[in-house]
């Protein structure tokens, strides 16, 4: 190697020497910068308490805040004694009767239990990893709704709670609820098997007051949801409510920080959905009786009443045939043909038929061909029929009717 070569050498030699000695001071002097921000993190928080720490409660002042009593580890039961002296919203809570009339198909409930039920989730979906934290009940007295609400505090408690609710039931209740049916009598069921315990909901009469909603509501409102039964139906609008999808993240701040305030809240949130659903059935009762007072689809209640009850349905919609809409009219007519009243239910007929109505038409080719004997007029009926193979064999029938007489005239 001459010396050109050499000189060379020995100077990558250095550079990379000293490069590597570059990169080593970088990393000490990260590291202890990384600590003296550490310490100075440490030295900060020093003086400053944990505020979570000290925001957790025990379940006894828990209890105390609710206005309640532990009734077990784990498990609070808050009760509310409401008198019937007021209003909720529009509606005097006088009114509110241990029995209630009952609506269309509603099995008729012993004499005070009937109990209004509703849960608190820790999620929506159901499924059996979620759980009823929560489970509030109410009965209609002579002077005041009396409200139980059974709250968690901790998984382990799962089966006090629900072994308190079951003894708190009346003998031979009748559960009422919203969207119980699909929801929280379900979640109800899979919690008592999980825990090995006789559930006391099954088999119960059950009224889930979402579905008369939707029959009588759900084509004037915009959603049949609890809030929208205050609002149109009750006049009520709730302030400061936590809404329910917040539950769930409430009871969890509870369980892993002992924080107190969401939950209590969402305890005021099931007693006042209780509470509103008591008044909701009371008042659906009325707007049964009163239907054009509460804005009822007439047409629906006819439909609702019709299987037990058509001389009622029948009844509703006559005196209300000026508001009804086509397919009122068109079960008139029906609920007409089946006690023999032609003279109305071909009125009706007519007019749907003269707006374009093809079932009405149809009914009118059946009622002369089969009851006025008018072959000319059922033919002329059929002819206005669109064409079907149905259409075409009336229509064949009807023709040789017409041309049997012709026919007899000839061999004679």
């Amino acid at each position: 190697m001459d010396l050109k070569s050499r000189l060379s050498h020995l100077r990558s030699q250095a550079g990379a020497a000293s490069g590597a000695c570059a990169r080593k001071t970088s990393v000490d002097e990260l590291r202890a910068r990384i600590a003296r921000l550490e310490q100075k993190g440490r030295s900060a928080s020093a003086g400053r308490p944990d505020t979570r720490a000290t925001a957790r409660m025990s379940d006894a002042a828990l209890a105390q805040r609710l206005d309640g009593e532990l009734i077990a580890d784990g498990v609070i039961r808050v009760r509310a004694r409401l008198p019937l002296t007021g209003r909720l919203g529009a509606i005097a809570l006088q009114t509110l009767q241990p029995s209630p009339p009952g609506l269309p198909g509603e099995m008729p409930a012993a004499a005070g239990a009937q109990v209004y039920i509703d849960t608190e989730t820790t999620g929506l979906s159901g499924g059996s990893g979620t759980l009823a934290f929560l489970v509030g009940t109410a009965v209609v007295g002579d002077q005041a709704i009396e409200v139980t609400q059974f709250l968690l505090t901790r998984f382990a408690a799962e089966a006090a709670l629900l072994s308190a609710f079951a003894a708190s039931l009346p003998d031979a209740a009748r559960l009422v609820s919203y969207n119980g049916k699909s929801y929280d009598l379900p979640l109800l069921l899979t919690r008592f098997r999980m825990q090995g315990l006789p559930c006391p909901v099954a088999g119960l009469p059950h009224t889930d007051l979402l579905h008369p909603v939707r029959r009588l509501f759900g084509n004037r409102w915009g959603d049949c949801r609890l809030l929208s039964v205050e609002k149109e139906l009750l006049g009520f609008r709730r302030t400061d409510d936590l809404p329910g999808s917040e539950a769930p993240a409430a009871w969890f701040n509870w369980i892993r920080h002992g924080e107190s305030d969401a939950l209590i809240r969402v305890v005021e949130h099931n007693r006042q959905d209780i509470v509103s659903l008591a008044v909701a059935h009371s008042t659906l009762a009325q707007a049964v009786a009163e239907p054009l007072a509460f804005g009822v689809d007439i047409h629906a209640l006819a439909r609702w009443l019709a299987p037990g009850d058509e001389d009622g349905a029948r009844e509703l919609l006559q005196a209300h045939v000026g508001q009804l809409c086509d397919d009122g009219k068109r079960l008139l007519a029906r609920l007409l043909r089946r006690v023999g009243d032609w003279r109305r239910a071909v009125a009706l007929w007519e007019s749907l038929a003269a707006a374009g109505c093809a079932d009405s038409m149809e009914c009118l080719a059946k009622y002369h061909e089969h009851i006025s004997r008018d072959l000319a007029a059922a033919q002329r009926c059929c002819d206005l029929l669109p064409r079907s193979v149905r259409q075409q064999i009336r229509r064949q029938r009807i023709d040789n009717k017409l041309a049997a007489p012709h026919r007899r005239r000839i061999q004679v």
